[in-house]
């Protein structure tokens, strides 16, 4: 009979999509209770909507670039190129920027802060998860990528564009509705905000 461990089994992203449904339940429930101390005329308040807008742009351009690369072939090749010659996991990195950019029009810094952390804390962990399986599915070429390219910060000296990749649809379609969802928050913080300020949601929490 044969026994497999948890490097010879991909890791269930049903725990990862888990977390962040709880963090986006936590996230909402926050921006119903909660109010960013500056006012809403706030010159400091609009740059960090701002700022947060950009990073979302940016983090959906890049989720879409490394989707392009990685099309539908994760766990069947090691993809080392574009995006993923800077770090092993540009998804992630992305997701972690549209994140970050969500908690920022809220206009909350320790509210970004704290949000934040614990999306990168659930990343990582996933992150270490795959590498344990990757390494064990591709063995000394993945040893050798993991030896150049970080598990999840970027290291820009190791850009290389690679061959033009093979795009999957099916992948893209998939990334575009999760950025979607993403968008949808910042029409949701507006709208929060409009409702408490016309007297329909209490300002029970501030928060700087």
């Amino acid at each position: 009979m044969a026994y497999t461990t948890s490097s010879d089994r991909p890791f269930k992203q049903k725990r990862r999509i888990w977390a962040f449904w709880a963090l986006t339940v936590a996230f909402v429930t926050f921006q119903l209770i909660a109010h960013p101390s500056f006012g809403s005329e706030s010159l400091f308040l609009t740059l960090l909507a701002q700022f947060g807008t950009l990073l979302i742009a940016f983090g959906i351009i890049g989720r879409i670039w490394s989707t392009i690369y990685i099309g539908g072939r994760k766990n069947s090749a090691l993809v080392t190129q574009g995006p993923y010659s800077i770090t092993r996991n540009p998804l992630y990195l992305f997701s972690l920027c549209m994140i970050s950019g969500v908690c920022l029009v809220f206009g909350s810094l320790l509210f970004t802060g704290i949000f934040t952390l614990l999306a990168y804390l659930v990343f990582r962990y996933t992150a270490k998860r795959e590498a344990i399986y990757l390494s064990h599915l591709f063995a000394e070429p993945y040893a050798e990528y993991a030896r150049r390219t970080p598990l999840f910060w970027p290291n820009f000296s190791n850009f290389e564009w690679g061959q033009a990749p093979v795009i999957s649809n099916r992948a893209l379609l998939v990334t575009s509705r999760d950025s979607l969802f993403t968008i949808a928050m910042i029409p949701f913080s507006e709208l929060v905000e409009y409702l408490r300020e016309s007297g329909f949601l209490a300002m029970a929490i501030i928060v700087p």
